[in-house]
């Protein structure tokens, strides 16, 4: 799995690269319904993936000098179950304050220390009742099962979220009028270029992951690195993507 989900890039995508035509031909689409899904036909998920690795392989070369890449998944949260899970279910309840965090997309791992399973949040109802896209295999009960979210350290998933979408962008709709960036995908690369400029700077620091340099024996520590004149002229700064 890349840094984003496919999930993730369609949230950022905009309508143009959606469509309300019916799924038969019986009858006239709903133009009200224009931009509430992906155009399939169009872009499918393997192609989605295939620019979310391009964004990833990126993101890579460019932390590589300050964090061992690629990056590691962190468990942020953790909550309980209010329920058993039945074989098969593809729904889980928790019970949890932190429960109404959790958006489509996420990452989600069920163990009860013995036996585990990872599956996606499709849709969430009531805060706290999580649907997957695939459904539970196992059994897990209430009493000793943790619910954790593992997801790459912010801002990764959405600047990977916002390449790859922005490259879907140009090649799949705006390269059909001009050959040039269009300004949705240059606003998307600047916003990436600040999230990568704050890293490299060390204004961001991407906790729980393997920092490389002699600053530190311990490379958690909190503190930024003695980069050479990166207070005065930004050395470390990428430039325009």
């Amino acid at each position: 799995m890349g840094y984003a989900t496919p999930q993730l890039v369609q949230r950022v995508l905009t309508q143009s690269l959606t469509s309300a035509t019916q799924p038969t031909l019986t009858g006239k689409g709903q133009l009200m319904n224009f931009g509430a899904t992906l155009d399939k036909n169009l872009i499918s998920d393997d192609i989605m993936n295939q620019h979310i690795n391009i964004a990833d392989t990126f993101i890579n070369g460019v932390l590589s000098v300050l964090y061992k890449t690629p990056l590691k998944e962190i468990a942020d949260i953790e909550c309980k179950l209010a329920v058993d899970i039945d074989v098969y279910g593809s729904e889980v309840i928790l019970v949890s304050p932190q429960a109404n965090v959790f958006v489509p997309g996420d990452v989600i791992v069920i163990t009860d220390g013995t036996y585990d399973e990872k599956r996606t949040v499709s849709e969430i109802s009531s805060d706290n009742i999580l649907k997957f896209t695939d459904n539970i295999t196992g059994m897990f009960s209430a009493d000793i099962t943790r619910v954790l979210r593992v997801r790459f350290p912010d801002p990764i998933p959405n600047t990977s979220a916002r390449l790859a979408a922005a490259s879907i962008y140009d090649r799949y709709f705006s390269s059909q009028s001009t050959v040039q960036n269009s300004e949705f995908g240059k606003l998307l690369r600047n916003q990436v270029k600040i999230d990568l400029n704050n890293i490299m700077n060390g204004r961001t620091v991407l906790h729980g992951q393997h920092r490389i340099g002699d600053r530190f024996v311990n490379s958690h520590l909190k503190d930024r690195y003695g980069l050479r004149n990166i207070e005065s002229d930004g050395s470390r700064d990428i430039g325009d993507l």
